[in-house]
């Protein structure tokens, strides 16, 4: 039986979907969204005038017809990052690491006797990353101290830095004078990470996308149709794209929807509304 309606409520929309449109992997999922705010589609046409000899409007004339969507996630995707970034999110492999950064403060270890002063890390750090470590006074960094071969106190009348010395193990060792706390920033190599780079040459390549939606009957509210919007082509919109770095913060994105230059269809999107 033909569905036969016209004005319908929006209820909301569920989800975006985006899929390569590459021939090698044609129709792989690249991201999915699920948290979609103030969607918004919208279209535009330029239009010329024509006129007669005096200026009177004959008709106007339009072309160049363009489309839009736009939304925010609610959560912060990494997919959805790496697509307007133009980029792969990477996700490590066995015996795969990447470069992360951490930094600690940590409290100094003052052994009895005639042992060093100590700190350990929590990991393995590259050792070359810890060039300078500063001790905590009143809650804030303060003073420098410079990594050496050994540990060595500072000396006023040349104003040489006091000087510590990192194990491959992340055991730091200090001069008999620092005491307290200290502050240690570094890089080490973490086997359980992601990571997305932003490249200046990278940009968004072009997918197709499907939105999904949930419509009401407007005389029963009961009645739920399922719709989607279809867009054969389109791509992400890099000239502004920014990420609320706050709890309450949103992931706002725009899609362009192009035509494809060599189809004969001139599709830029489709709205389907099914029971």
């Amino acid at each position: 039986m033909a569905l036969k309606v016209n004005e319908l409520i929006l209820d909301r929309v569920r989800s975006l979907t985006a899929h390569s449109i590459n021939d090698e992997d044609y129709g792989a999922l690249l991201f999915r969204l699920t948290s979609l705010e103030d969607p918004s589609l919208g279209t535009t046409a330029e239009g010329e005038e024509v006129v007669d000899a005096i200026g009177s409007l004959i008709t106007t004339l339009y072309r160049a017809k363009k489309a839009t969507f736009s939304a925010s996630n609610s959560l912060v995707s990494l997919d959805l990052a790496a697509a307007q970034y133009g980029a792969k999110k990477q996700v490590l492999g066995e015996k795969e690491t990447i470069t992360d950064y951490a930094y600690e403060i940590l409290k100094v270890v003052v052994p009895e006797g005639e042992g060093d002063n100590t700190v350990k890390l929590a990991n393995k750090p590259n050792v070359d990353s810890i060039n300078y470590i500063y001790t905590i006074e009143n809650n804030q960094t303060g003073t420098p101290l410079k990594s050496g071969a050994a540990a060595k106190e500072a000396d006023p009348e040349t104003g040489a830095l006091a000087e510590f010395v990192v194990a491959a193990d992340g055991t730091i060792t200090l001069p008999k004078s620092v005491t307290g706390k200290v502050y240690v920033e570094y890089t080490y190599e973490s086997a359980s990470a992601m990571k997305v780079t932003n490249r200046a040459s990278e940009f968004p390549t072009a997918c197709s996308v499907v939105i999904y939606a949930y419509f009401k009957d407007v005389c029963n509210e009961n009645k739920v149709y399922s719709g989607k919007i279809v867009c054969p082509k389109a791509k992400l919109n890099p000239e502004q794209v920014e990420l609320a770095l706050t709890s309450t913060g949103k992931h706002a994105f725009e899609f362009k929807f192009q035509k494809d230059y060599c189809s004969e269809e001139e599709e830029l999107f489709s709205i389907i509304v099914n029971e």
